[in-house]
């Protein structure tokens, strides 16, 4: 027995776009069991690199080694550097990796009939049933038989988040700071007059990537997403999944209200990094001034055992479960009949000078509701030369077969 949501369709008046909406699950601890969440599999890394540019391969990777306790976080605050915001790289960075794969052969790619996303995005989902703040939309389209979900974030949405988060730019600093006393790079070497521990000066632009293969219950996922470092030897190659590791920092615990805080906030942390395999999370805490006071272990799959021995759990595990099945299961059930190679078959054997059009879909959630799914409409190529005002143009032309 699985939990069941009410799927409700709206058709409004002809002139009203139709819905398809998905309440929330209930909070209650007495839930049917969730549907499985198969372990991770990974398909592929890929690195980006200072100037943001990619390279397929583990450059970016970096090796844990225990941030100096007294460090000062806001140190090198003033020499980062940061990534431009202004560049929407939807799912480029995945695309671009699922295609070297399965181009070159180098293995399995995702199963069709899913879903391909960030892992930020499938966080959002299961952590929406207990999120009572922040709504999100996001866009979804099929193509080759698999439905890509990303973000919708128009830029003066992004131009509002960046103003109000200036105003906290050096506590979200702190974070980069915190990765950086605690790892170095592959040919990192201690410089004779740098700060203890200090790892090199923190550049958003780097990241180390990994892509998963995946699923809840029936439904497969192709999940790409950060990860901040590794436990093995400085210099050795990647040791797989089961020694990654995720780093967080906290503002040390002084009452019972900000202990309550951070036991919310674990949700997210676990969901980040059970979706992609990552077995331990190791969260540093900082006082005021952001001298790091303490550090703790966390092993992911004992976060729920732990929140649900709390006497007031904020959250449980089945309600996220459930809700991220049933919103994958309406998505796909709607988008991917949607797909050109389903609608237009013969498209696959044909070189086309115009693509046949993507169609759009919005994801919408409000808090303490829960989310709609609707058709915005038939989007071709647009003047960024994104199929739907999301996947290159070149990438889709490759799955159609066409190039």
């Amino acid at each position: 027995m699985t939990y069941q949501p009410p799927f409700k369709r709206d058709p409004g008046p002809s002139s009203v776009k139709q819905t398809h909406f998905l309440p929330l699950p209930p909070s209650t601890h007495d839930l049917p069991p969730p549907p499985a969440y198969h372990l991770p599999a990974l398909i592929t890394t890929y690195s980006h690199l200072p100037d943001r540019s990619i390279s397929h391969d583990d450059t970016s990777m970096t090796y844990y080694r225990p941030a100096p306790i007294g460090c000062d976080l806001s140190y090198g605050f003033e020499r980062r550097t940061e990534r431009d915001e202004e560049v929407d790289e939807h799912l480029d960075g995945l695309c671009e990796s699922l295609e070297k794969v399965e181009r070159e052969g180098q293995g399995k790619g995702e199963r069709r009939g899913g879903v391909i996303t960030w892992r930020g995005m499938i966080t959002r989902i299961m952590t929406a049933p207990f999120e009572d703040r922040d709504g999100w939309q996001m866009t979804a389209i099929a193509l080759d038989g698999s439905v890509y979900l990303e973000l919708y974030d128009p830029s003066e949405a992004r131009a509002r988040k960046r103003q109000q988060e200036s105003s906290w730019a050096l506590q979200s600093y702190m974070g980069y700071a915190f990765e950086s006393f605690s790892t170095v790079s592959r040919d990192h070497t201690d410089e004779e007059n740098a700060v203890k521990g200090w790892g090199g000066d923190v550049n958003t632009n780097v990241q180390w990537c990994n892509v998963i293969r995946s699923a809840i219950g029936e439904i497969p996922l192709c999940l790409g997403g950060e990860v901040d470092c590794v436990r093995s030897e400085i210099g050795s190659s990647y040791p797989g999944l089961s020694e990654t590791m995720e780093l967080k920092t906290n503002k040390i615990i002084e009452n019972e209200r900000q202990d309550a805080v951070f036991h919310k906030k674990l949700l997210k942390h676990w969901a980040q990094s059970w979706l992609l395999g990552v077995p331990e999370i190791q969260v540093g805490f900082r006082d005021d001034a952001g001298i790091l006071r303490s550090q703790k272990r966390f092993e992911t799959e004992s976060i729920p055992r732990f929140i649900a021995a709390l006497p007031n759990p904020p959250w449980s595990t089945p309600p996220a479960l459930h809700f991220l099945h049933a919103v994958l299961s309406l998505v796909t059930t709607h988008v991917l009949p949607t797909d050109p190679l389903v609608t237009q078959p013969e498209v696959r054997s044909s070189v086309q000078d115009k693509l046949p059009p993507a169609t759009v879909w919005r994801l919408s959630f409000v808090p303490r509701r829960g989310v709609e799914l609707y058709k915005i409409g038939e989007v071709g190529v647009d003047e960024t030369d994104r199929w739907g005002g999301v996947l290159k143009e070149d990438y889709v032309r490759w799955r159609l077969g066409q190039i």
